[in-house]
């Protein structure tokens, strides 16, 4: 499938259609083109790692560490996936229309990742920057010693060490909107709250150096 899709790039098409996915892992992965690339069915493991720019989108369910340290582009899930989600994203958006396993955006950089149904435990384990948006509900330690950035979630919620809860602001508020218009999703956004890391350097404790 990856010589295929080298082979559609070299050349020059822009939009190509893989069928008869067959749950294979890392398909359609380092690509560093703006391309538009359709996977038709289910897909395995490390399905988009290492993207750079490429739209992908997968008609049905992903595997493990769907986006794996994905750099910029998107990739829509339009149904479920499992452990992993954007696992280390520097930028650039995931969206999965159904659910998500554990460990979503741990380790996020910069990027976006929208999950529209429940995700997991450890949600934003050691996240730096980015956001994590959840329409359902989140699993037990979301956003564990996380250092940066922020997660949004409209259901219920287990948070782990580091972290404060605050309600949206109107830049929350405008961004949310801004993005459920681009992807139609149908949530109310006054039912989410946000969760912020407390502490920029929570591994260190509260003593100081003399």
């Amino acid at each position: 499938m990856n010589k295929q899709v080298r082979k559609a790039l070299s050349e020059e098409k822009n939009n190509i259609i893989l069928e008869k996915t067959s749950k294979l892992d890392s398909i359609a992965v380092g690509l560093d083109k703006k391309v538009n690339i359709i996977l038709d069915g289910d897909v395995g493991d490390f399905v988009g790692s290492l993207n750079n720019g490429a739209h992908i989108k997968i008609q049905g369910n992903a595997g493990r560490y769907v986006g794996d340290n994905m750099t910029s582009g998107e990739i829509i899930v339009k149904g479920s996936a499992q452990d992993g989600v954007g696992f280390g994203i520097y930028n650039g958006i995931i969206v999965v229309y159904g659910d998500a396993g554990d460990g979503v955006g741990q380790l996020n950089k910069g990027g976006t990742i929208l999950i529209n149904g429940n995700m997991g435990d450890l949600a934003g384990l050691y996240m730096l920057s980015g956001d994590i948006i959840v329409t359902g509900d989140s699993g037990e330690d979301t956003g564990n010693w996380m250092i940066g950035g922020t997660i949004y979630v409209g259901g219920k919620y287990h948070t782990g060490s580091n972290l404060e809860i605050h309600g949206l602001d109107t830049a929350d508020k405008r961004k949310l909107a801004e993005i459920f218009k681009k992807y139609e999703i149908t949530a109310t956004i006054d039912d989410f709250i946000k969760l912020k890391p407390k502490d920029l350097r929570p591994f260190y404790g509260n003593e100081v150096m003399q």
